[in-house]
């Protein structure tokens, strides 16, 4: 008897000295900060349009942006996302951009551009300084012929952070960019597919 007893005594004062599991915290996803410019044809209409983001094929409510700049940070995944153009309070056009890809490329410095259209028939061709480099928006001259033809082609450049962004009708282009102290670059025959956003860095 007393043998059992002094047995279940020491089980007693194992069990009492074992450490308590320590809860793990989960790793935080990176997330990327994607910028949503907006545009019906070469008009940009970012600052009327209400942006809905979630993953995509989900039923999630997802981000909603309204106000402001339309950027959210979002972990790395493939999005589904709204657009809703309004203009005094009324519904002009509704727009649906699926299976958006955002990652971490290593071009973009943790910054993702995503250009969305009203207008079918265009593409963007956004140029990317390299980090660090990048010169003040009136320090650039940027002109665009359609290739094989020597008439320059209308664009006004819009700069965000780290970049310039062209908005075209779907085409093949040739881009000249004129930096004070550089040789003028030529980006020969890129072509811009409707309804897609070229990405090129600039050196």
């Amino acid at each position: 008897m007393l043998q059992v007893v002094t047995g279940f005594t020491l089980a007693i004062g194992a069990w009492m000295t074992v450490a308590p599991a320590v809860r793990q915290t989960p790793p935080r996803r990176e997330t990327i900060r994607t910028e949503f410019r907006i545009f019906n044809g070469t008009t940009d209409v970012s600052a009327e349009t209400r942006l809905r983001i979630r993953p995509s094929g989900s039923t999630e409510t997802g981000h909603v942006l309204d106000t402001g700049a339309l950027a959210a940070d979002l972990p790395a995944g493939i999005y589904d996302v709204q657009a809703v153009r309004q203009r005094a309070g009324a519904v002009v056009s509704v727009r649906w951009a699926e299976k958006l890809v955002v990652m971490a490329y290593p071009d973009e410095g943790g910054r993702h551009l995503e250009v969305i259209n009203f207008a079918h028939e265009h593409g963007a061709l956004q140029l990317r300084w390299l980090e660090g480099h990048a010169p003040t928006p009136a320090e650039v001259a940027v002109s665009v012929t359609k290739s094989g033809d020597s008439r320059p082609t209308p664009t006004r450049p819009i700069h965000g952070v780290g970049y310039a962004l062209l908005v075209l009708p779907a085409g093949t282009y040739d881009v000249t960019i004129a930096r004070p102290g550089k040789q003028p670059v030529l980006l020969a025959n890129i072509e811009l597919p409707a309804d897609r956003t070229r990405m090129k860095v600039v050196q």
